[in-house]
C-alpha cells in the first residue's frame, strides 16, 4: 500500500467517524418533542384559571377534538391552526386555545351559539417557542374536552 492510498483511506475513515457523532444530534434536532417534554402546566394553569376558572386537572383529554397544525413552524409569528370538534354543533358552547409557554397562555376564545352550522374553527396564531398548543372545547353540559398538539418553532413569534 502506498502513502496516498493510506492517507485517503484514513481521511475517509476519520470523516465517517466524525459524521457518525454529529448525526444523532442532527436527527434529534429535527424531531418534534412530545407534549410531556415541553409542557409548562404551572404557567398554563394561570391562563386556564383566568379564562375558565378551572385548572389542568379538570380537563378531559378527548379524541373528539382534533387540532390540525404544522409539526414544525419556521416562524412562530404566523402558525396556521384548524380545530375540529366531532360533536353536534348544539353541544359546543365555546372553543378556547392556549399555548403553554407564550407570555400570555390564553390565545383566543370563540363562542358557538345553538344554531351553529358546524364545530369548526380555523385561524393563525403566534407561538413564542416550541410548546403544546392546547384546545379546550367547553360543552353545554359543563365538560372541558382537551386536545394537545406540539408545534416546534424555529424562530419565535412572541416578544
Amino acid at each position: 500500500m502506498n502513502r496516498r492510498v493510506f492517507l485517503k483511506t484514513a481521511g475517509v475513515a476519520a470523516a465517517a467517524v466524525g459524521a457518525s457523532r454529529l448525526l444523532p444530534a442532527w436527527a434529534q434536532a429535527a424531531t418534534v418533542p412530545t407534549v410531556e417534554e415541553v409542557q409548562d402546566i404551572e404557567h398554563l394553569n394561570t391562563g386556564l384559571k383566568e379564562v375558565l376558572g378551572v385548572d389542568f386537572g379538570k380537563l378531559e383529554p378527548s379524541d373528539k377534538v382534533t387540532i390540525n397544525a404544522p409539526e414544525i413552524a419556521e416562524s412562530g409569528a404566523n402558525v396556521p391552526l384548524e380545530i375540529v370538534a366531532d360533536l353536534a354543533p348544539a353541544d359546543v358552547k365555546a372553543v378556547h386555545c392556549f399555548v403553554d409557554k407564550n407570555p400570555f397562555p390564553h390565545i383566543f376564545s370563540m363562542s358557538f351559539g345553538p344554531k351553529a352550522a358546524q364545530s369548526y374553527f380555523a385561524t393563525r396564531i403566534r407561538i413564542g417557542e416550541t410548546a403544546p398548543v392546547r384546545v379546550v372545547v367547553e360543552t353545554q353540559d359543563g365538560r372541558y374536552l382537551l386536545a394537545s398538539h406540539v408545534t416546534r418553532v424555529t424562530v419565535g413569534g412572541c416578544g
